[in-house]
């Protein structure tokens, strides 16, 4: 299993390490993307930054099990304006890969890229004005709907990790990866 994560400068980065994490420990293997042009450290949020393994043209073209967006609304921004980053959350989605995101970045990006419009979604609760009626939006921490997960900011960082693992690896690899993360499900 595959993973595909990317980064933008304002990222938040529980969102970012706490899913990575829980992936890598579960037996994803998660590549990571920069939107800027270079493999420099990407400066979160909260000033924590963190090595890309690669950048936006070095991506390599097959599909990932997995393409994923954490938050932050400066990084949420810079998502929905980049067409490199529509166009491969758009193949994923066609190919009915899973498709992720948390925080701002279901309300800013995924609505920027009309991702299965109409299916129900969370997000962080103040850009949720932004989906302008394209989605059916929960207060629920983590909505899975079809081939998209989504969840709504730090504090569900953990929880958005482990459905994403049990989405791509089943229940008891989730299961297994919280016992040893003393994370009750």
């Amino acid at each position: 299993m595959r993973a595909l994560a990317f980064l933008a400068p304002g990222f938040e980065e529980v969102e970012f390490v706490g899913p990575t994490d829980i992936l890598r420990r579960g037996g994803v293997e998660v590549l990571i993307a920069s939107l800027q042009d270079d493999k420099s450290p990407v400066l979160g949020r909260n000033g924590i930054s963190i090595a890309p393994d690669c950048t936006l043209s070095e991506l390599p073209s097959d599909l990932f099990d997995l393409v994923w967006l954490p938050g932050g609304l400066k990084a949420a921004e810079a998502y929905a304006a980049s067409e490199a980053v529509r166009d491969i959350f758009t193949k994923h989605n066609e190919a009915g890969k899973l498709v992720a995101a948390i925080c701002a970045s279901p309300a800013v990006a995924l609505n920027a890229f009309k991702l299965n419009q109409g299916r129900r979604l969370t997000c962080y609760p103040a850009p949720a004005v932004r989906l302008d009626g394209n989605y059916t939006y929960s207060t629920d921490r983590v909505v899975v709907d079809g081939n998209m997960v989504t969840s709504q900011g730090p504090g569900t960082a953990i929880e958005f990790g482990m459905q994403l693992l049990e989405c791509l690896k089943g229940k008891e690899a989730a299961d297994d990866v919280a016992k040893h993360f003393l994370h009750t499900r």
